[in-house]
């Protein structure tokens, strides 16, 4: 026995553009056996007078008890000349009887609207905003109560990070135009029924698109989830500081005495963003450093900006209370920020071109002799 497959995955709202598919593909001697997933196999048939008919099936029918129950519906079919072949958890599917001309099973637009469509498009309607919704309601609620420093820019550290945005937004555009095409179709639906019309078919590619999108769904879902939890392909993460190997300011290049050779190194990025940041320890005391190199000035600003407003922020982590930076001037930065807690521990926040670095630690960051070794780590020329 000839066999074909072929991927039919058609969604409620196309059941009659899967009705036509299954009739054009009848009418070239291929006979549905089953459907699975959308995964469709047929066989080859000497049948010329083979049609089919696929039903919503209706919401309250969609358990094994309640299927059971519609035995009787069932047997009324086959005496009108259909036979069941196959029910999903969307639709069922009927088979016309060899050498029969079956009655249409729904023969009344407006019954078959209110039994059945009605429900089933307002449901789909609403399910199209899952994503959409808890998308939006969990910005709102970072928005209104801020947990932590987030980066929108974070996303430039990382091509595997950088790739979820068009992703979610592939996402989103479907979810919205599924959303407004449940619409238009209901209101054709609703304007059918008032003209004593029957109910109108999807066209067939838009209907096979849709399917397509749908079945990726869950798919890409998964890779954004995984894509948004790969580091950086050269991303390091250590216990012991390398020294000289970064642009980053350590405790020793502050003049303060090394109690240790070990510390922290966070190094990672992309060619539009790279970041590196380093604790180092002198006798209890923490000098930290953070250093960022973007690919263009408005990168660099921004960073710059959201580093300041950090630093005030209370939730953020700090290894200090939160503090109010202040513009400094006459430090030989493009920007400077700086602030002072008046016992000796200072945070100098600063922009030379496309570059912008954080160091902090118990030094006098006014200092002349402190901001020459700063801009030398860092590998910054004074401003003239």
């Amino acid at each position: 026995m000839q066999t074909a497959f072929a991927y039919l995955h058609y969604l409620a709202p196309d059941a009659k553009a899967l009705e036509a598919e299954l009739d054009r593909r009848a009418a070239r001697g291929w006979a549905l056996q089953w459907l699975l997933a959308g995964l469709a196999c047929f066989r080859r048939t000497e049948r010329r007078d083979l049609r089919y008919c696929v039903e919503l099936l209706p919401p309250e029918e969609r358990t094994d008890e309640a299927r059971q129950a519609r035995q009787d519906y069932l047997d009324l079919c086959a005496d009108a000349g259909w036979d069941l072949i196959d029910q999903t958890t969307t639709f069922r599917i009927f088979a016309s009887q060899p050498g029969r001309d079956p009655v249409p099973l729904q023969t009344d637009p407006a019954l078959d609207f209110e039994a059945n469509w009605k429900t089933v498009l307002r449901e789909a309607r609403w399910s199209a905003l899952h994503f959409p919704l808890v998308l939006a309601v969990t910005l709102l609620l970072h928005w209104l109560f801020p947990k932590g420093a987030l980066h929108w820019w974070e996303v430039f550290l990382s091509w595997y990070a950088l790739a979820v945005v068009p992703l979610l937004g592939a996402i989103l555009a479907c979810d919205i135009g599924y959303f407004r095409f449940l619409g238009r179709f209901r209101r054709s639906c609703r304007q059918a029924v008032k003209a004593g019309e029957d109910l109108p078919v999807p066209r067939p590619w838009a209907a096979r698109l849709r399917g397509l999108l749908s079945g990726a769904y869950l798919p890409l879902l998964i890779l954004c989830v995984v894509l948004g939890l790969l580091p950086s392909p050269d991303r390091i993460s250590d216990i012991t500081y390398p020294g000289d190997q970064y642009p980053l300011v350590r405790a020793e290049d502050l003049g303060l005495p090394s109690s240790s050779e070990s510390g922290y190194l966070l190094w990672e990025g992309s060619e539009l963003l790279r970041h590196g940041e380093s604790m180092t320890f002198s006798e209890g005391e923490l000098v930290r450093s953070t250093w960022y190199a973007c690919r263009w000035d408005w990168l660099a600003e921004v960073v710059l900006g959201s580093l300041v407003r950090e630093e005030e922020n209370d939730d953020a982590m700090h290894f200090h209370p939160p503090v109010t930076p202040s513009p400094a001037e006459g430090l030989g930065f493009d920007e400077s920020w700086l602030y002072d807690d008046g016992a000796g521990w200072q945070c100098l926040l600063a922009r030379q071109g496309r570059e912008v670095a954080v160091v902090e630690g118990p030094v006098d960051f006014t200092d002349p002799a402190v901001l020459a070794m700063v801009r030398a780590r860092l590998g910054w020329e004074a401003v003239p």
